[in-house]
């Protein structure tokens, strides 16, 4: 497979030295890939692996218009940041989800969690289902994928929604820790956005990974600043929901984890994803060999992207991405970003 595009290198007056420049055509179209939507990317699609300080651009199908698709620097990060933030979230980081959706990729019955029995409705991504004991669940789940979230999320929290259903179908009240607070609440009283897990439990390894936070920040606002600026600006409407003033409410991690043909959803429109990987063979843990391949692709414009330890990459989320095939072990990789809705859940 060839992909047309054009390279130009330019030399930048700093220690980063040439940065080269990718104007890109699209080698498939929205139709091939929303078919293609929770399938796996293979390496052979890479027609170019990015490796090296890159600002991509693609020509808009419709408009004609340039737009930039990513920006992508190595060696922005202090490794001891990085190495920091990975002993602090490696643990975390490996529990498995079930909510993932098209990132998880096509049901398959391996990848449900063992409390699953009767399959009573299945969709693309997520089924219905009776538990083993024969109760049906009011859940319903998608493969499991070691993939969690940190900061701040605009969901209310499933346990407390239900402790305060369950006492208003009783006919008694309670108070709501969120009651004189400026913070939404649904009807049940619930918080409409909290404080996630995490980032509550343990805050002596919350604040090992909010340095990283602030690095990954700082190179948005450097290489991408019309789209920092307008993150950041709805970011600090909901200062309670906003990570150390970044642009930022929430975080995933992921961990050995190749992701199927996405979009993002539910992150800020009008802003950029931003992307790190640590390393476990380089925080600290020899007896780990490393790992290969986990390119990041872009596959409409058949172009990977090698992110590595101390690397941070500013992309368009709302393009089609995935992982291809890794070999190896010990890559947690770090998304940063504005959740869409969070700006609904302070009192107006």
């Amino acid at each position: 497979m060839q992909n047309k595009y054009k390279v130009k290198a330019k030399k930048k007056g700093n220690r980063k030295g040439k940065i080269q420049i990718l104007i890109l055509k699209s080698i498939l179209t929205d139709e091939q890939l929303i078919k293609r939507e929770g399938g796996i990317v293979s390496e052979s699609e890479c027609s170019k692996i990015i490796k090296d300080n890159t600002d991509a651009y693609y020509i808009d199908d419709i408009t004609g218009e340039k737009k930039l698709l990513f920006k992508f620097r190595k060696n922005v990060i202090p490794n001891e940041i990085c190495v920091r933030a990975y002993n602090a979230l490696e643990e975390h980081a490996k529990k498995k989800n079930h909510n993932r959706g098209a990132a998880a990729g096509k049901l398959s019955l391996k990848k449900l969690p063992n409390h699953v029995g009767k399959v009573i409705k299945t969709g693309k991504y997520r089924i219905f289902y009776k538990t083993k004991s024969g109760k049906v669940s009011r859940d319903n789940i998608g493969n499991l994928a070691s993939s969690n979230i940190l900061g701040f999320y605009d969901k209310p929290d499933r346990n407390e929604y239900n402790r305060k259903k369950k006492t208003m179908r009783k006919g008694t009240s309670s108070s709501s820790s969120s009651s004189s607070s400026s913070i939404a609440t649904d009807i049940h009283g619930v918080p409409m956005c909290r404080m996630t897990k995490f980032t509550r439990d343990e805050p002596e390894k919350w604040s090992q990974v909010v340095p990283l936070v602030k690095q990954i920040d700082n190179q948005y606002k450097h290489l991408v600043p019309e789209f920092y600026k307008n993150q950041l600006d709805v970011a600090s409407m909901t200062p309670k929901f906003q990570i150390a003033n970044t642009a930022y409410s929430t975080i995933t991690v992921n961990y050995d984890w190749r992701t199927s043909i996405h979009k993002d959803k539910n992150d800020f429109e009008q802003g950029f994803g931003n992307l790190t990987v640590l390393e476990k063979v380089k925080s600290g843990h020899p007896e780990c060999k490393g790992y290969t391949g986990a390119y990041l692709a872009i596959p409409k414009f058949g172009v990977c992207i090698d992110v590595r330890q101390t690397d941070t990459l500013a992309m368009d989320v709302h393009q089609y991405h995935a992982n291809t095939k890794m070999k190896g072990d010990g890559r947690l990789s770090v998304v940063c970003y504005l959740r869409q809705k969070m700006i609904n859940c302070m009192k107006t």
